[in-house]
């Protein structure tokens, strides 16, 4: 598995190998860049209200980390953690912050 580098100024994701450290900025804009995890689908250029919600999530502490479900049963011998799944709006991204705040990194 390998990781996402994320430019929300170009709205553009490259990916980059395990371990790989990448540029520290966009290629192309010379932005900063976000390294989030292989999980992370890159919503599709044009689309403003998804890649706001994902750069909401990111300024927030939300690095599109698995969390689990908090009323889950306990996964079985073989069965697979539930996880909660991100939301695709900035109204469902504010609730989801409130929701799991716990969750989000701390800022350094």
């Amino acid at each position: 598995m390998g990781a996402k580098h994320v430019c929300f100024a170009c709205r553009k994701a490259f990916n980059s190998p395990h371990g790989h450290i990448g540029p520290q900025k966009c290629p192309e804009c010379g932005e900063p860049i976000v390294v989030l995890p292989q999980r992370f689908r890159p919503p599709r250029k044009g689309d403003d209200d998804k890649w706001a919600t994902a750069r909401f999530l990111v300024n927030h502490g939300f690095y599109y980390q698995h969390i689990g479900l908090l009323d889950a049963p306990p996964a079985g011998k073989g069965a697979l953690p539930q996880y909660v799944p991100y939301p695709e709006t900035v109204r469902e991204a504010k609730e989801f912050i409130e929701t799991y705040r716990a969750w989000a990194r701390k800022k350094d």
